[in-house]
């Protein structure tokens, strides 16, 4: 099962038992998560309370592999103070989630990453690894530059990018493929463009400039059986290159939804007519929804 599964949506909403999703909620989408082939875990601090709410809910012995991320922290040059916050933060992290270690720790290159002796980060990472206490170094990025300046600066394990029915710039400019020969582990994100994907026929006005490519797509679903869900996550779950593909559900009937959409049993080359270029529909960060 290619799925990996979001947790962001265990956190508490507010109050100290205002729960998004109940702790037995929680409890039965892990297990069905399980029953079903779903192996990865992504989580964040960030993320409210959410790391304490996985930690008490996973069963023990549990085979799940637990992504972490590290702190944002918003400077322009690195000192040792924030790879030593770097440490504390992975400690905390594996205090909330009750574990010893983690499958992967997860950078972002806006994160520090990049910014003048950024490579401290990318070091204090690699004694971590050395140590035991985490299993893969991981790099989240969000374009072509991007994965060039990352593999000229390290070699992480883990690189996750964005990839959706829209944004194919990643699979079409051979990327993936060479990502994927450098051995490097690839987890799609986005791969609902946050929710755009699910509800191609009610465009916000932002979209309407593509109406044309999305009506195109709705028909193109509506001919091969399928509904927005399917569409969006059996095309990232298709592509080859792709390990993992990163959903979030806030309940079991949402997992259980998902999970039967990722055997949808298409091919990524269906979808490739749709594929957009133009950054300002397909980069969350270009948008502006609120003229």
């Amino acid at each position: 099962m290619k799925l990996g599964l979001g947790t962001v949506e265990f956190a508490a909403k507010t109050g100290k038992h205002a729960w998004q999703v109940s702790l037995e909620e929680a409890r039965r989408i892990l297990e069905i998560a399980r029953d079903s082939g779903v192996t990865l875990l992504d989580t964040a601090a960030q993320a409210g309370n959410s790391e304490e709410v996985l930690g008490e809910c996973l069963p023990e012995n549990h085979q799940f592999k637990i992504l972490a991320k590290t702190p944002q922290f918003g400077t322009d040059f690195v000192a040792a103070h924030h790879a030593e916050q770097l440490e504390t933060a992975l400690n905390a992290t594996l205090q909330n989630l009750r574990q010893e270690t983690v499958y992967g720790l997860m950078i972002g290159v806006e994160d520090g990453l990049f910014a003048t002796q950024g490579e401290k980060l990318y070091r204090r990472m690699e004694t971590l690894k050395q140590q035991g206490r985490i299993e893969k170094i991981g790099v989240s990025l969000s374009n072509a530059a991007q994965i060039g300046k990352v593999l000229a600066a390290c070699a992480p394990d883990i690189i996750q990018l964005p990839l959706n029915v829209l944004d194919q710039r990643l699979l079409l400019s051979g990327h993936l493929t060479a990502l994927k020969q450098k051995g490097i582990e690839i987890h799609a994100r986005d791969v609902f463009l946050q929710g755009v994907l699910l509800d191609p026929t009610h465009l916000h006005p932002w979209f309407w400039p593509i109406r044309k490519r999305m009506d195109s797509y709705h028909e193109f679903l509506i001919r091969e059986g399928l509904t927005p869900l399917e569409g969006a996550l059996g095309f990232a779950t298709s592509v080859a290159e792709v390990d993992y593909a990163l959903v979030g559900v806030g309940s079991v009937a949402q997992l259980q939804e998902v999970i039967h959409a990722a055997d949808a049993g298409v091919s990524s080359a269906d979808f490739a007519r749709f594929a957009c270029r133009e950054e300002k529909f397909i980069n969350p960060l270009c948008w502006n929804l609120y003229e």
